[in-house]
């Protein structure tokens, strides 16, 4: 259903068009709810494009929200109004919430679901920062969809109140006899020695009439060959629970009462029994969880590829903060209604004609199951994207997620592909062992050897907007994807990055100094990896483009990492990276009397910044430090900030990046990164190239003050 306020915002839309600079597309802004009383009314009313938007907000930030209403809903708005009409045109940013409409133009992937429309919902700019909220990006977005658009992907309302009902277990049913019957890609050949791991909760007792589970060691009592075992995905939260320790082991072993796990885990029990499943692995467990005795946590980690990737099946807590709240909850089924309405979709003339359409959440699969909380921890992300299969248990219906498909309660044959064309979704259909010497054939360009890099950068992306508890485990967490990756790409793993593209892969960079949370980018005072390594940063990781070496001005000479343990995609203790490259000095400025904190650097002297005409856009090149600083007065003084221009301006953007570095031990050209430099404006990449460059683009043999050298970055 559609609260009135979006009825009134999306109905009525002739003559919306305001004037745009030539070549953009239209857009507008209207408005939409004044104050978080109204937005929270629609949302509990089951409003299909207030509840999800809603929903994204923290329970922390809701309170914020609600304290915060009262003096927002009596400022004056634009022109003095103290109100305003939902749909109401508005010539700036002016509500509480605030609507923008797109029209969409040249967008194949959203033409696929026949739209000319998307419309976004989000808080006015800036408000977010005035109530301190914790997060930063609050957003929705929809397309309209024309009611004789047929999609392959029907939408199908449920009836039922709870997510364990006999609805929801039927199309779960469904989802699972389906896949095993029909997807060649899901079921490969069961092996001769199938793997397990090293513990394992035994479910069979339960089944005999007592509510009690059983922990088993796999080499003791090998499961018969086709014994199955699912695993659980769960947020740990502040929730004490029963955890395996060497204290208790042997009483594990003996057995643990149902009575004494967290909800979570009961529940999980009563799914794996569901699905007819023998086993269960569950991490807290089935790993000691001993503080002062990390080995076997070791041993375990450098395992999870095979735990994950050799189950039958992970259930995903999606719709649990903690270990207490469960797999299961009561629901409004009237969310998985749509309402038709009367809208000229074609475009915003007077002489449109109006259509039956209806309202497409164009973010429902990644905040339900990608963005839930859940999907937000960092161990995670491997979880789900290396299992076979995942049933995910939102709040209000259950996702499906195997190899061939995707699928929700309300999307029960498949989810359309422009909803759920997400990372893990693609990563599923990546097994050369399930598709042979073709994988994925659909979807890689003819002949292109960067493929599974490009897939492995969407990776680090999604992966850096995930947060860990404890951030010595940020190659840890990945540690089972990249050896997964190892064997498609045939390449050799480096800290996060591969040795084939090294060169390209170091010109990473973090957006806006930030992590995924707000707050300031930081580099671990307890060492975790190379300055060269993203994985050396908490913050939001860039990968930058894949760049043939051709078109490189660094040569990687060679690389070293120094390993923790056998584990090669694990913990690291030291490592550097030996670039032949040019490396010159420069100073670094913040640049005075703009609103935005600017880098500017100083090459001979000379601010490196174009001589626009237009002063608002002569910023010099875009600074990305790895970490924020206010200063390099130090720096300054001290000569010790170092760049290098590591790429020609050939490449379709045009872009030219250069490394920052701060020398460590300069005599023995001994640097440390410290940050990215990116610009294509060719008067300021003349600049930064400081006659050292012939006119091809190649390095020139003046290069710096001792030519081209090989240079150690740690």
């Amino acid at each position: 259903m559609i609260c009135e306020i979006c009825v009134g915002a999306f109905q009525h839309r002739k003559g919306w068009v305001r004037d745009t600079d030539e070549g953009s597309e239209p857009t507008i802004l209207l408005a939409h709810h004044e104050s978080v009383a109204s937005l929270e009314a629609s949302a509990l009313d089951a409003c299909e494009t207030c509840r999800p938007f809603w929903l994204q907000i923290s329970e922390e930030d809701q309170i914020r929200l609600r304290e915060f209403d009262a003096t927002w809903t009596s400022r004056p708005r634009a022109g003095g109004a103290k109100s305003w009409t939902p749909g109401q045109r508005l010539d700036e940013f002016d509500g509480l919430v605030t609507m923008g409409a797109v029209v969409l133009l040249e967008e194949p992937s959203l033409k696929a679901i026949g739209s000319d429309l998307m419309i976004s919902i989000s808080f006015e700019s800036g408000f977010t920062d005035e109530i301190h909220f914790d997060q930063k990006d609050i957003s929705g977005t929809y397309v309209v969809q024309r009611g004789d658009y047929k999609d392959a992907g029907k939408m199908i309302p449920f009836s039922s109140n709870k997510t364990d009902s006999e609805e929801a277990w039927a199309k779960a049913n469904l989802w699972m006899q389906t896949c095993l019957s029909t997807h060649t890609a899901c079921n490969v050949e069961l092996k001769a020695d199938p793997w397990y791991p090293t513990r394992l909760l035994d479910l069979k007792a339960g089944c005999e009439g007592t509510d009690v589970v059983r922990l088993v060691i796999t080499a003791e009592h090998r499961p018969s060959h086709n014994d199955r075992y699912a695993t659980l995905s769960h947020c740990w939260g502040s929730a004490q629970f029963l955890q395996l320790k060497k204290a208790t082991c042997d009483d594990f072993k003996r057995g643990i009462e149902l009575s004494k796990l967290p909800k979570t885990f009961r529940e999980a029990v009563q799914v794996t029994r569901q699905l007819g499943v023998r086993y269960l692995w569950i991490d807290s467990l089935c790993i000691f969880q001993d503080r002062d005795d990390l080995s076997d946590w070791l041993v375990e980690a450098g395992l999870m590829h095979k735990v994950y990737s050799n189950s039958f099946c992970n259930i995903s807590a999606a719709g649990a903060r903690d270990s207490s709240k469960g797999l299961f909850f009561k629901r409004d089924p009237r969310v998985s209604l749509t309402t038709d309405m009367c809208l000229n979709a074609e475009g915003f003339g007077l002489e449109t004609e109006y259509v039956d359409c209806s309202i497409i959440d164009m973010s429902f699969w990644g905040h339900a199951v990608g963005q839930c909380h859940l999907n937000k921890r960092g161990w995670v992300l491997q979880e789900r994207l290396l299992s076979p299969r995942v049933l995910h248990f939102g709040r209000d219906q259950l996702f499906w997620e195997c190899r061939e498909q995707a699928a929700a309660e309300c999307y029960p044959e498949k989810m359309p592909e422009i909803l759920a064309n997400s990372v893990p979704t693609k990563f599923k259909r990546l097994s050369k062992e399930a598709y042979g010497p073709d994988a994925m054939s659909r979807e890689r360009e003819p002949d292109d050897p960067t493929f599974y890099h490009r897939i492995w950068d969407l990776i680090v992306r999604a992966y850096g907007s995930t947060r860990l508890t404890m951030a010595s485990d940020k190659l840890l967490a990945l540690s089972g994807i990249a050896q997964h990756f190892e064997t498609l790409v045939d390449d050799t793993y480096v800290v996060g990055m591969w040795r084939k593209h090294l060169a390209s892969n170091l010109l990473w960079h973090v957006d806006q100094e930030t992590q995924v949370d707000g707050s300031p980018s930081i580099r671990p005072e307890v060492y975790r990896a190379p300055s060269f390594s993203w994985a050396s940063v908490d913050g939001k990781i860039i990968t930058g483009p894949l760049i043939d070496q051709s078109k490189l001005l660094i040569e990687v000479e060679d690389v070293r990492i120094e390993y923790v343990s056998k584990n090669k995609t694990g913990l690291v203790k030291g490592g550097h990276v030996d670039l032949r490259c040019c490396v010159l000095p420069f100073e670094m400025f913040v640049k005075s009397g703009s609103q935005r904190r600017f880098l500017s650097l100083k090459v001979n002297g000379v601010i490196v910044i174009a001589s626009r005409k237009d002063p608002q856009r002569n910023i010099g090149p875009l600074v990305h430090m790895d970490i924020g600083q206010e200063s390099f007065n130090d720096e300054n003084t001290t000569g010790s900030l170092y760049y290098i221009v590591a790429q020609k301006q050939d490449e379709p953007d045009g872009f030219v990046r250069c490394l920052l570095l701060m020398a460590v031990d300069e005599k023995r050209k001994v640097f440390k990164r410290i940050g990215l430099a990116v610009t294509n404006d060719a008067e300021e990449i003349e600049m930064l190239q400081n006659g050292t460059h012939n006119a091809d683009g190649s390095l020139s043999n003046n290069c710096g003050l001792d030519g081209i050298r090989t240079i150690r970055i740690i």
